[in-house]
């Protein structure tokens, strides 16, 4: 780019002047109708008002939605059963070594690393590539 290859900036389109008669196109009520609350000078509704209706900002709750049912449930990774000594597990397993939490009731295991040894899980679900890979390592689901 080159000085003399730059081009001046678009010119502005000068303001339209309202209310200077009816031959300018906006001119008597000034493009703002007639009464009424927007018609006046410094008549303007706040952000968010709905005309006395209870807004929706007032309407929904301050708070986000936490499922009850959320706390006994929980997640493991596969490569989380390589620390464990036991060739069966299950929820007590998992809560005696202190990878879930003492209210979990529900565990499910997910395919997040690699199961380096062969073990059975009972009473846990499973996700569908977790428990190939599970397969694939020598282990059974019960």
């Amino acid at each position: 780019m080159k000085l003399n290859e730059l081009n001046p900036n678009q010119k502005n389109k000068p303001t339209k002047r309202v209310g200077r008669g009816a031959g300018s196109g906006l001119g008597k009520t000034s493009g703002k109708g007639h009464k009424g609350q927007k018609a006046r000078s410094g008549g303007k509704v706040r952000p968010g008002f709905e005309g006395g209706q209870m807004p929706i900002q007032q309407r929904l709750p301050k708070f986000g939605f936490v499922s009850k049912s959320s706390r006994y449930k929980t997640h493991i990774k596969l490569s989380d059963l390589n620390n464990l000594k036991e060739d069966i597990i299950d929820i007590d397993v998992l809560k005696l070594n202190k990878l879930i939490s003492k209210i979990t009731k529900e565990v499910k295991v997910i395919n997040s690393g690699e199961l380096k040894k062969a073990v059975k899980l009972k009473g846990l679900k499973i996700s569908k590539s977790a428990s190939d890979e599970l397969i694939k390592s020598g282990g059974e689901i019960i």
